[in-house]
Parts: structure tokens; C-alpha cells; sequence
């Protein structure tokens, strides 16, 4: 099964054509960070077993962080466009853990979104 945080990205795709780039878990360093583009951010924040019966676990829970950094001056919807992002993880089988206020970072004063999404994995039982 692939971790989260690519299955995250691979559910977002090119759905949001304004995201100029994607990235798991961290920007690769030697990565020039521009502010004339819109980036987002996708690591993991939550990968430990759930559901306990029978001294052992019958699923897994996972998370991921979904961090977008708004170009300057976008032209663009934001609240739209997030209600979208959340939809699409909605309709996927993830909850809407936690949506973050909006920041605007001081030095490059680009604003910020972070959205937090989880979802339950039910483990099948092997045949014997």
C-alpha cells in the first residue's frame, strides 16, 4: 500500500491546475521557493493502528498534512477552491481533521492554508 502522503498527492493529480507544484513530505532543498507560484505541501501526520479486538489491531489510521503557500496576487477563489480540496478528500473516504485560519508569512507575505485530513483503513482478515 503506498503511504499516505502519495496517496494524498496522487488524489489531488492535476485536478487544481492554479497548483503550480506538489511535494511530499518537504520542499527538496536547492528548490528556489518563488512567490509568483503556488505550491503545496503533502506530509504525513498520523500512520498508527485503530480498531482493537481480540488483543490485536483491525485497522490502521492515516493522515496527512495538505499545506498550500498562495502565490502573490493570486486571482483566484481561495475559499472556493479549498471547499473543493476538502470535497474531493471527502468523497474519498478522509475526514476533515482540522482547516487552519489563514497566515500571511512576514517576510514573503504570502498567504498560507493547512488542512489536515484523515482516514480509517479496515484491515481484512487472512484466510487460513
Amino acid at each position: 500500500m503506498k503511504l499516505p502522503s502519495q496517496q494524498a498527492l496522487d488524489l489531488m493529480g492535476d485536478k487544481f491546475p492554479w497548483i503550480n507544484h506538489y511535494y511530499r513530505e518537504a520542499v527538496p532543498q536547492g528548490v528556489e521557493i518563488k512567490t509568483s507560484e503556488t505550491i503545496c505541501v503533502i506530509s504525513e501526520w498520523l500512520n498508527e493502528p485503530t480498531y482493537y479486538a481480540n488483543q490485536t489491531f483491525k485497522g490502521w489510521t492515516i493522515g496527512v498534512e495538505v499545506h498550500i503557500f498562495y502565490k502573490l496576487h493570486l486571482e483566484l477563489s481561495t475559499l472556493d477552491e479549498e471547499m473543493k480540496i476538502a470535497r474531493l478528500f471527502v468523497k474519498d473516504g478522509w475526514t476533515v481533521e482540522n482547516s487552519r485560519n489563514h497566515l500571511k508569512d512576514p517576510d514573503t507575505q504570502q498567504v498560507d492554508k493547512v488542512f489536515y485530513f484523515a482516514k480509517d483503513l479496515i484491515i481484512k482478515e487472512r484466510e487460513k
